[in-house]
């Protein structure tokens, strides 16, 4: 199957402990799917149990492992690409805090 990879914009649910600290975050998805609308269900869910709700999607490609292995910057793209290969899904939230 492919993995779907997403760039999504997200904000902390109110029960997120973070949601004090945190005015949102990017969150890169990558997501072992046969279709790509099943793909984006299964990365909201995933973002909404980590405690974060889905503002808009940036960006979604099927990427593949070669994008990545020559990525010597980037390495957690890599692990996160295999994770998703072997679990289903993964993902890296890059947070921000409230501006002060």
């Amino acid at each position: 199957m492919p993995i779907y990879y997403f760039t999504f914009d997200a904000i902390p649910l109110a029960e997120n402990p973070e949601k004090k600290e945190c005015a949102g975050a990017v969150v890169c998805c990558w997501v072992d799917s046969i279709d790509v609308n099943f793909a984006l269900a299964k990365a909201k869910n995933y973002i909404t149990n980590e405690g974060w709700e889905v503002i808009t999607v940036e960006e979604q490609f099927i990427a593949t492992r070669e994008q990545y292995e020559d990525d010597s910057e980037n390495e957690d793209a890599l692990e996160c690409y295999d994770e998703a290969a072997s679990e289903g899904v993964s993902a890296i939230f890059y947070i921000w805090p409230y501006d002060d």
